[in-house]
């Protein structure tokens, strides 16, 4: 009887210890709230964390954000709490603040579809990609990703004043994937594969209409025609460069080429 009752005074005895140790910890576990926020509007503590933002302190400024979307949740101020998370994310520019920025983008859009400002997430969301994309020698995984989403911007909101800056950044991952293509091309003219040098370059010349380095995919594939005996079509080519890309150094390179021939 002696060995029930202290085990059941042990039991006990642990019982509380637990119990303690659990509020104690729940006591931890709640968040603290600065008391200077108690003090002020939500749109004093929304302007404090726009002057933390100016000054790049992004956990600082988040705290702010956050405070007012938590606190706020049905007011306007907080939808714009929630947009400035996002940009503190992206902002940082770090690999895995910009998986984040684009999550809290992604949110965003599926808390407050139609919200004013539902083009700026779509456009972050595609510049977040951008940031993401790897030179043109490296896997375009994520330069794909970015004309997916940029297109979707554009086809989403089309009348949006940002529409402008999509589509500037657009060309400009079009431009690295050409620059991909362009890139094999050139592996495997030094390989003597003229063959598949001059699929890849035709590629690039149907694919991307608007490539900034049209001279040189010109002057590639004149010259790989011009190694497949295909002179023809190699001579319609260099007078494209010329006539096209008068400035361009492959323009010189060109005609040259053109006045040996006239010569011969």
């Amino acid at each position: 009887m002696k060995l029930t009752r202290i085990l059941i005074v042990l039991a006990m005895a642990l019982a509380l210890a637990a119990c303690r140790h659990g509020s104690q910890q729940s006591r931890l576990a709640r968040p603290v709230v600065d008391p200077e926020m108690l003090k002020l509007t939500k749109e004093q503590i929304f302007e404090r964390g726009e002057q933390q933002f100016t000054h790049k302190r992004w956990q600082r400024a988040r705290t702010y954000y956050t405070y007012v979307y938590e606190n706020f949740p049905n007011d306007p101020l907080a939808r714009r709490g929630l947009l400035r998370i996002a940009d503190t994310f992206y902002a940082q520019g770090d690999d895995v603040s910009l998986v984040e920025a684009q999550y809290k983008y992604r949110d965003f859009l599926n808390r407050y579809p139609g919200s004013e400002n539902a083009d700026y997430a779509m456009l972050q969301i595609a510049n977040v990609s951008y940031k993401q994309m790897q030179k043109p020698d490296r896997d375009q995984q994520k330069t794909h990703e970015a004309v997916e989403k940029f297109n979707d911007m554009i086809k989403t909101h089309p009348r949006s004043p940002l529409r402008p800056e999509a589509e500037k950044k657009l060309q400009q991952v079009l431009d690295r994937l050409a620059q991909h293509e362009q890139i094999v091309a050139h592996y495997y003219m030094k390989r003597r594969l003229y063959d598949a040098a001059v699929s890849r370059l035709n590629g690039v010349v149907e694919q991307y209409p608007n490539f900034s380095g049209r001279d040189a995919v010109f002057y590639d594939l004149a010259t790989s025609l011009d190694q497949l005996g295909r002179k023809g079509e190699a001579r319609l080519y260099y007078e494209r460069v010329v006539s096209e890309f008068p400035k361009s150094d492959f323009a010189a390179k060109a005609k040259r080429v053109l006045d040996q021939r006239k010569a011969a």
